[in-house]
């Protein structure tokens, strides 16, 4: 009897652990409706759409359906999104169905061809192919299995080593809530613009339909993980040092719905993490197509970080030894790790190894070895590792480059019936006559106060009829290189005909600090936008500069400020007065801010002083036993900035916002070693050891 009745108990206990594990093998996402509805004939019992909005869904999928969507619907990659809730995927769908909502963009130029051009002669094919059959020895990178950890290990343990202990350089392990899987991330800390980030990723997990076996993914997507390691090889050969922060990132889980990826950006998009754009390199060395190189150009993707890859191709790639082709191709929602950046509105690009009809017919199967790639030696990987190189070099650019600001185009293509006559704004009363639709006066500039109000006036001239006339006027408060932000068209009018119109606005307490771009647009009768052409008006272009905002009392800008002495080793932020000229030393030269006694001055009274490098950052008492140091920061550079304290490992412990020259810095909290008290963005670093007993 106790025997029956234990055989029931084992039975009863098999068939609960039997209903938590098909519990565990359903899981929520969000993908196209349109593929859900595929989805939904071919397995009916593996998929449950659960809510649908303007072209998405929010789904509960099985892995067989996964894979079922994966082989005979989509086009590339899993094509859903994991979500960890019901709840979550129906919100995540809600936020597609306003994706449309602007995302700022990024200003690209070209003007690194030699640090470019000596980068790409020191790409390596050999490093590639070696770093894939590295990866596919694993067997199997499934995101589950212990042979998917250790090939992460690997690589972080491979990329310490090549950064070959430097400073700027650090590689973490980032664990997930989704996966048991880590992702892995390399930092090049920026020089002088470290909280602007440049990424590149992939996936460096594999699957096949069995899923935890026969997945050795030596093209998806080994060979993106190592064609991102040469370019970071080659950096490192060169003692490449960014203007901004680089990033290498091989993303966890990515085969089972974008997992590690959709983490790391959510991460970055809640801390307000600044990433100009983000470059996808998954699968890249099977030439299964005529051209080289195929940029995917459906909605997923920045037209115009897509035009900048081109345009960089263009440039580098056109012709000679480093000679490649491109062109374009679709790819489908959810089809690599660039789309989790491109949910959470940054700027992201995927260029692929081929079209998508075109690519290996191998991935996911225990065939997608490197016996099957139809060129030796991973040379069509190398292309990418050139075109990485050249978008990482001319997005980050070098230490102490000078960018020059590029903004958009706009004119008026005919300007014989009316055009802008007078701009008046603070001390610039502009009159000038028709041109070709398009004035550049930006060596004209006011000054504006942060938090002022301020009153524009535009004159338009008729040359005969007089007609009704749309204004706008846009301010890059941020010096981005663009007007598209929030607040920076300071003023509109819809179409008149009045002879002359003005409008008032209010400049940003949080308006960066010099000089900036002010565009007035005048267009008939319609209201112009801050990009392109039209048919009849015109558009012109000034300069303001931005200065710090007073109490209401006027004085002069120069009380308390140094003469000029030549003998001074200036820092940026240093400002002197050079013959009745206030002067404010940059990275670039010197700023004139002014005449003296010409403008209103901060009431806080803070005494300008100008010191060397070694005296920017003081603070006693060091070595310290208490619980506070009292810290000054000269030069001015203290405003609006904040001071960082790191570990000895370069681990990054906390911030503290200056609110004048003199602060008391809690430090109770560091136990006994050497620390580094820093003050980054300034345009170049200044650091002191201090020392906790």
């Amino acid at each position: 009897m106790k025997k029956k009745y234990f055989l029931l108990s084992l039975l009863l206990l098999c068939l609960s652990f039997s209903t938590i594990y098909s519990q565990e093998k359903m899981f929520y996402g969000t993908i196209e409706t349109n593929d859900a509805l595929k989805l939904q004939k071919v397995a009916p019992s593996d998929i449950k759409i659960l809510s649908s909005t303007n072209g998405f869904s929010a789904v509960k999928l099985s892995h067989h359906a996964a894979e079922k969507l994966h082989h005979m619907i989509l086009t590339h990659g899993p094509g859903f999104i994991y979500e960890p809730s019901e709840k979550q995927a129906l919100q995540t769908i809600q936020k597609l169905q306003s994706k449309k909502s602007y995302q700022k963009r990024a200003s690209y130029t070209i003007s690194e061809d030699q640090v470019v051009n000596q980068s790409l002669g020191l790409v390596n094919n050999t490093n590639i192919a070696n770093q894939i059959v590295e990866l596919e020895n694993y067997g199997t990178r499934y995101h589950t299995t212990q042979k998917a950890k250790d090939a992460v290990e690997d690589l972080k343990q491979k990329w310490e080593t090549m950064a070959n202990g430097r400073s700027d350089v650090s590689v973490r392990i980032v664990n997930h809530n989704s996966t048991t899987m880590p992702s892995v991330v390399m930092s090049i800390e920026g020089s002088d613009l470290p909280n602007e980030y440049v990424i590149i990723g992939g996936h460096i997990d594999s699957v096949s339909p069995e899923r935890e076996t026969n997945a050795p993914g030596a093209d998806d997507n080994a060979s993106g993980i190592a064609t991102i390691t040469e370019m970071a090889r080659v950096l490192f050969e060169m003692n490449f040092e960014p203007k901004r922060t680089i990033e290498f990132m091989a993303f966890a889980a990515e085969e089972v719905g974008l997992r590690g990826s959709k983490e790391i950006a959510e991460d970055y998009k809640n801390r307000n993490v600044n990433v100009l754009s983000y470059v996808q390199f998954d699968m890249t060395n099977y030439k299964g197509s005529p051209k080289d190189v195929y940029i995917s150009d459906d909605s997923y993707n920045s037209s115009t970080l897509n035009a900048f890859l081109a345009s960089l191709m263009d440039h580098y790639n056109a012709s000679g030894s480093h000679q490649f082709t491109y062109d374009y191709t679709r790819c489908n929602y959810g089809c690599s790790d660039h789309y989790s950046w491109a949910q959470q509105g940054y700027d992201a690009a995927f260029p692929f190894e081929a079209s998508f009809n075109g690519s290996s017919p191998y991935i996911h199967t225990v065939n997608d070895t490197s016996s099957r790639f139809p060129t030796a030696n991973a040379t069509h990987a190398a292309k990418f590792a050139k075109l990485g190189l050249e978008y990482l070099i001319e997005v980050a650019k070098s230490k102490g480059s000078v960018s020059v600001p590029t903004y958009c185009d706009s004119k008026g293509n005919n300007v014989n019936d009316e055009y802008i006559q007078n701009v008046t704004l603070g001390s610039i009363n502009n009159n000038s006559g028709a041109s070709n639709g398009y004035e550049d006066f930006t060596s004209i500039s006011t000054n504006l106060e942060q938090g002022s109000s301020n009153t524009i006036t535009v004159t338009p001239k008729w040359t005969g009829t007089v007609y009704k006339e749309g204004y706008a006027v846009w301010i890059d408060y941020n010096q981005d290189s663009d007007f598209e932000d929030n607040g920076e068209q300071v003023w509109v009018k819809s179409a008149s005909s009045d002879s002359s119109v003005n409008g008032t606005f209010t400049v940003p307490t949080t308006a960066k600090l010099g000089n900036t771009r002010m565009r007035v647009s005048m267009r008939y009768n319609a209201t112009p936008a801050s990009c392109g052409s039209f048919d009849y008006g015109e558009v012109e272009d000034y300069t303001i500069t931005i200065i710090e905002g007073d109490g209401g009392t006027t004085t002069n800008i120069c009380d308390g400020v140094a003469e000029y002495d030549s003998s001074q080793n200036y820092q940026v932020g240093d400002r002197v007065v050079y013959f009745n000229v206030l002067y404010e030393r940059t990275s670039s030269g010197w700023n004139n801010i002014g005449n003296c006694g010409s403008a209103k001055a901060s009431n806080l009274n803070t005494e300008r002083v100008l010191v060397n490098d070694k005296d920017v950052i003081v603070f006693s008492p060091n070595p310290i036993e208490d619980s506070f140091i009292v810290l000054q920061v000269n030069n001015e550079l203290w405003k609006n900035r904040e001071i960082a304290i790191y570990n000895a490992n370069g681990r990054l412990l906390t911030k503290v916002k200056m609110s004048s020259r003199n602060n008391n810095v809690d430090v109770s909290k560091l136990s006994a070693g050497i620390y580094f008290v820093s003050l980054d963005d300034t345009g170049k670093r200044y650091t002191k050891q201090l020392v906790k007993k």
